[in-house]
């Protein structure tokens, strides 16, 4: 799924009141900082560990550090290597997203207080994302911990996005990753809460984007997702598989009868079925 999409107004002059804090502490950067930091930390990563690669970059100023922690965070996750897990990604997320929250707490100025906060939520999004059990081809072992963290974590982006105003998009996206989670745990009573939640927010980008609404081929990305997650739940509470086999449909004829949502549909299909064999599968 990709990232939540910053709001207008209030809280994006917050976001870019950081940004341009941050700017004005790269422009003694080079260009393509952090990627110029990539390849030592990248040895970091897999030859010394998560307490190393959080030592590394402490060395930097605050507004630096928070693009290193995102580039530590693809490191673990988008690359493959010897004694790869998930433990030491979560420890060096954990440690940046408390050092933000210690950041922002300290901070005076509300634009900028906002801006750290609004960090901290795509921090803790990306974080849940990554531990989600979901992305087709990622053979990475996780356990109930991971679960349990990734649903700590959408609880808490949830929490931080109703209290930055964000628009449908992002919180069609965190319910989505707690009831995900939830599903993992098998508690898909408690699942089916947030991916309704998470559809209802879904309908409503279908309505602004002027698509159809409900079970139907030219819905739109975002709303045929919620409806296979849904599906899920559902076979998991022990009903049909009906929901999520006429969903599954729907995306396969919206490849052709709608050209635009080709990619996605077939993004979604994968995730549905690589989704739904390692649910099966516990």
């Amino acid at each position: 799924m990709p990232h939540s999409h910053f709001k207008r107004g209030n809280t994006m002059r917050a976001t870019l009141a950081f940004l341009a804090i941050a700017a004005i502490s790269a422009m003694a950067q080079p260009d393509d900082f952090p990627a110029i930091h990539a390849e030592e930390m990248m040895t970091l990563v897999t030859d010394d560990g998560p307490e190393a690669v959080i030592e590394f970059i402490q060395g930097f100023e605050p507004a630096d550090r928070i693009d290193l922690y995102n580039l530590a965070r693809e490191l673990y996750v988008f690359n493959q290597f010897e004694g790869q897990n998930l433990d030491d990604m979560v420890t060096v997320i954990d440690f940046a997203l408390e050092e933000i929250l210690s950041m922002a707490r300290e901070e005076e100025t509300t634009l900028i207080r906002m801006g750290l906060l609004d960090q901290a939520n795509i921090m803790s999004f990306n974080l849940s994302a990554d531990l989600a059990e979901c992305w087709p081809g990622d053979t990475l072992r996780r356990y109930p911990r991971h679960f349990e963290r990734g649903l700590s974590a959408a609880l808490q982006c949830i929490e931080w996005r109703y209290y930055l105003e964000k628009d449908d998009y992002p919180f069609f996206l965190a319910f989505w990753a707690a009831g995900m989670h939830q599903l993992s745990l098998n508690r898909p009573e408690e699942a089916l809460y947030n991916l309704v939640r998470s559809m209802n927010y879904a309908e409503q980008i279908t309505v602004d984007a002027g698509r159809p609404l409900g079970l139907h081929a030219g819905a739109g990305y975002e709303l045929l997702l919620a409806h296979g997650y849904f599906g899920l739940a559902l076979i998991m509470t022990g009903e049909s598989s009906e929901h999520f086999d006429e969903t599954f449909s729907l995306l396969i004829e919206g490849i052709d009868a709608y050209g635009g949502f080709a990619d996605d549909y077939r993004f979604a299909i994968d995730q549905l079925m690589w989704a739904r064999e390692k649910l099966e599968a516990e």
